[in-house]
Parts: structure tokens; sequence; C-alpha cells
């Protein structure tokens, strides 16, 4: 497979039908390829059976998502999971591969929340919730990745440029971006 430019790359990715959770797709397996940018941890596999969450999945993903400053760890919102899915879906049908998803931020206790105040967190941040994931993954400018992150129609998403990262969350849509 050849490489693809920035360009055709978007275009493919932007151009790639949505899949939907309820329609075509929803009753088949979902499954992820997520690695803790902090402590290294992976989970490589089915979260979702095609018609129920599977337990012993979440939690490993719970533990993936904790906040690993407190070693916290809460019940992230399965919706996240999804976006994270259709992100990869979109990556597997303009790059021909499912990518590993590299989390550098998901659930936050309140006092590293507030720690991370200075650096552009948000004092109500959806990560506080266990409802949000800052991301980035390999070979894909931030940008890039956001463009495929708008394109799944769900929740929020921003660009943080300093911190090389997009954010998405499960709140309503919308976005932003901070230098």
């Amino acid at each position: 497979m050849t490489p693809m430019g920035r360009r055709a790359l978007l275009a493919a990715a932007c151009a790639a039908p949505l899949l939907r959770v309820g329609g075509a797709a929803a009753d088949e397996p979902r499954s992820l390829r997520l690695r803790n940018a902090h402590t290294g941890d992976v989970f490589d596999g089915v979260y979702h059976d095609g018609t129920t969450y599977l337990e012993d999945a979440a939690d490993r993903l719970n533990a993936l998502f904790r906040d690993h400053h407190a070693d916290v760890a809460v019940y992230m919102d399965t919706r996240l999971f999804d976006i994270l899915w259709r992100l990869q879906q979109r990556y597997l049908r303009a790059r021909g591969h499912v990518p590993a998803i590299a989390v550098h931020s998901g659930y936050r206790t309140p006092a590293t929340n507030a720690s991370l105040l200075s650096e552009g967190a948000a004092l109500n941040s959806y990560h506080l919730r266990g409802q949000a994931a800052d991301i980035t993954v390999d070979g894909y400018g931030i940008h890039i990745l956001a463009n495929l992150s708008r394109g799944i129609g769900q929740g929020g998403w921003g660009i943080y440029w300093r911190s090389h990262f997009v954010h998405l969350d499960t709140g309503p849509a919308r976005f932003w971006y901070r230098r």
C-alpha cells in the first residue's frame, strides 16, 4: 500500500460513510486498540459483542482510562468507547488498517484536573465524569485526527496545539482550538 498524501487521506476519511450504532453495524462486534501513553497499559480486543458491552472488557478499559496520577478508576461512559471505535473505523477505511490510539488522559480526579487548569483544562471538565479522552494516533497529525473526529458527528472535540493531542468527549456537539 502506498502512503496517502494529507489531502487524499482527509478526502477519503471525510467521504467515508459513517457507521451508526443502531444501523447496519449495530449487531457486529466492536473492538478497540488502545494504549495508555503514561502507563503502557494496552487494550486490544472486543468490548461490545454486537448485543451488549462486555463486563470484563469494560473493567479493563476503565483501568486503562484511570487517572494515573492518583491511580483511581471510574466507570467510563461507554459512548466514549463507541466514539473511539467509530474513529478507528474511519481510519481503517482511509488507511487500510486499525491504529492503536494513544490515550493521554481519560478520567481525572478533581485534584488532577485542578493541577491542569493552567494548561487549559476546563473547570467542569468531562474528564471529571469519565466522559472524555485526550488522544493521539501515531502517523496522524492532530488536524487530520480532529477532522476524522469531527466527521463522527458526536460529542465535543478540540485541538490542543501545544500538547499535540485531540480531546474527545460525550457532551454536546461543539469544537474548540487551543494553542
